[in-house]
């Protein structure tokens, strides 16, 4: 896990990052990292919704994404959508960082062939979700990140 941060530093604004192992990196267009949501299927509003999201890479090269707009940089973007039964997006809460385009080496993880990177996280710490119902969740800034948005998930959440 070469891009995961202690968890004494997940709630700071400016984390610091471990030095990340730079390899060759395959530009071959059809492979491509997958970001991966997980969170329990039924939840209370009294929980802190926790959720894990992984970085596959289903390739036999070793490939790489940039933090940007992952929770891996906390939340500092809104990267997931998150919505109701009814269609309506959730409101992100979270800081809108401007970045520097294209992003520096050092914002880079790599991940080796058929391995993952994981980073778990509280969906509330970004996302005002106020009300028990079915909600639908998706990865949705794989254009700024460099990994395929996944599969959505669902969560019921109860009083």
């Amino acid at each position: 896990m070469q891009c995961q941060q202690p968890a004494s530093k997940q709630n700071q604004s400016q984390e610091s990052r471990e030095v990340v192992q730079k390899s060759p990196v395959s530009t071959t267009a059809d492979t491509s990292l997958v970001a991966v949501l997980r969170i329990d299927s039924i939840a209370s509003l009294s929980d802190s919704l926790f959720m894990v999201f992984k970085v596959y890479n289903p390739s036999p090269d070793t490939l790489r994404f940039t933090q940007y707009h992952t929770p891996f940089e906390g939340f500092l973007n809104n990267f997931l959508t998150v919505t109701d039964e009814q269609g309506q997006e959730i409101p992100y809460r979270g800081a809108m960082a401007k970045r520097v385009m294209p992003p520096p080496e050092e914002t880079y993880c790599t991940v080796a062939p058929s391995a993952s990177d994981s980073i778990r996280f509280s969906l509330l710490k970004g996302y005002a979700i106020t009300k028990p119902g079915l909600y639908t969740i998706e990865y949705n800034a794989g254009n700024v990140s460099g990994m395929s948005n996944g599969h959505p998930v669902r969560v019921n959440i109860i009083p």
